[in-house]
């Protein structure tokens, strides 16, 4: 009897997050989850409710709450090698920026990303001096990188493949090699 109200608990919570998100169909258990554990996607979650794009990908692509191996831990040498390269791959494009529209969608592909992380502990000064807030999720963990500043730039690019197509990064770009 108690599995059965719980079952019928959790349905109404997928039932009620939709009519927040303005969804007809009950949104899907794992988003839900992901919406309780991460502000940040929860946060985007309603800020994209009148974005059906946006909402969508949102809603395909919630970030995964396991810890993942996939992500790298950087030395602060390394860290500050990567950034001082990126810093010359941007100079050669003149400090050009994407447009409003691409870095929009590459935050929203970032802050699904299950590779987004919190800066570690030992670094949080120097993700400060980048840019990164020191208690969010605001560090790539495939190459340490602070997101708001990797998405606005022409010349980075994601790291890492879109889940569904090898063909292309998880911003919905052609895989390439930074460098």
């Amino acid at each position: 009897m108690k599995k059965t109200a719980m079952t019928n608990n959790m349905e109404q919570q997928l039932i009620e997050m939709a009519a927040i998100l303005g969804l007809d169909e009950p949104v899907g258990e794992e988003v839900l989850l992901a919406a309780v554990a991460d502000s940040t996607y929860a946060h985007n979650l309603l800020v994209c409710r009148g974005e059906p794009e946006f909402l969508g990908y949102l809603l395909a692509n919630p970030p995964r709450m396991d810890a993942s191996n996939d992500t790298e831990t950087f030395s602060t040498a390394d860290l500050l090698g990567r950034a001082a390269d990126s810093l010359v791959r941007w100079a050669k494009t003149g400090f050009s920026t994407v447009t409003e529209e691409i870095y929009r969608k590459r935050l929203m592909a970032c802050n699904a990303c299950p590779n987004l992380k919190i800066p570690p502990e030992n670094q949080r000064s120097l993700y400060a001096i980048a840019g990164a807030g020191t208690n969010e999720r605001a560090v790539c963990g495939k190459c340490g990188c602070v997101v708001t500043v990797k998405a606005r730039r022409t010349s980075d690019t994601c790291p890492d493949y879109h889940p569904n197509r090898h063909d292309l990064n998880r911003w919905d770009e052609p895989v390439l090699q930074e460098g």
